[in-house]
């Protein structure tokens, strides 16, 4: 085996090379979905748990996001990028419900991002 490996060690450096840009180039082509789900589930813990439990909306989000990503996209983004891409969402929602001036609350908000809700969550 260990002579195998040593013979075709450039096909197999290749090989490797061509799954990890394909898993690149998968990953850059769903991350506009990724924030999507992610924004559309920063609103479903938002309005089932209200404001002044972060940790739990948080974990809530986290918990829903492996539940619903395909298996190879959770392996392919990290713990700070989902960190961040959550921390994005929430300034997202914030701004857009502080641009509204009070006309709107979450209930509003279903119409805006329903669009965005590609899986439903229970």
């Amino acid at each position: 085996m260990l002579e195998f490996i040593k013979s075709n060690m450039y096909s197999i450096v290749v090989i490797l090379l061509v799954i990890i840009g394909l898993l690149f180039l998968y990953k850059r082509g769903n991350i506009d979905l990724v924030r999507k789900i992610i924004l559309s589930l920063v609103v479903k813990a938002e309005k089932a748990l209200g404001s002044g439990t972060g940790e739990l909306k948080y974990a809530m989000v986290v918990e829903n996001v492996y539940r619903v990503l395909p298996f190879v996209l959770t392996l392919l983004i990290s713990k700070k990028e989902l960190d961040r891409m959550i921390e994005n969402a929430v300034d997202y929602m914030k701004e857009y419900l502080r641009r509204k001036e009070g006309n709107v609350d979450l209930l509003g908000y279903d119409n805006e991002y329903n669009c965005m809700n590609v899986f439903k969550i229970n």
